[in-house]
């Protein structure tokens, strides 16, 4: 994999909330590297709803683009007021050669929230992912 400035950081694609015939909605999100599509759905079920569920998948489609090179689960999702701005906040616990590291990552809201929270999560993974597939 290129490691090249811009290339080996996960880009948003997409996050699609569909509505399942129990109700329940899924959140599946789709990243890309250069070429590369990664996709990842999760279930809107619980606390959370579908801003959880998008962080979930979001989780999921990094790990799958690392070669699960490392673990990666969600510790906290928040929307929270900064500065006067109002920001998706995540806390993302990672397990990486050994060690357990956790990361904070924020988008600042405009537009859907459930693309800010795939934004937020990509933010506190990328630095992570780029570690991960350095060769």
């Amino acid at each position: 994999m290129s490691t090249s400035h811009g290339r080996s950081r996960l880009k948003f694609d997409r996050a699609e909330v569909t509505e399942e015939a129990d109700g329940q909605s899924r959140v599946r999100v789709t990243l890309t590297l250069g070429q590369l599509i990664f996709q990842a759905g999760a279930a809107a079920a619980g606390t959370g709803g579908p801003l959880k569920a998008a962080a979930v998948a979001t989780l999921e489609a990094v790990q799958q683009a690392a070669a699960n090179k490392f673990t990666c689960s969600l510790s906290d999702l928040d929307h929270v007021n900064a500065l006067g701005k109002d920001l998706m906040a995540v806390l993302v616990d990672f397990k990486f050669e050994g060690r357990d590291v956790q990361v904070f990552g924020s988008c600042q809201i405009a537009g859907s929230e459930v693309d800010c929270t795939v934004k937020a999560v990509l933010n506190a993974t990328n630095r992570m992912f780029e570690l991960a597939i350095r060769e």
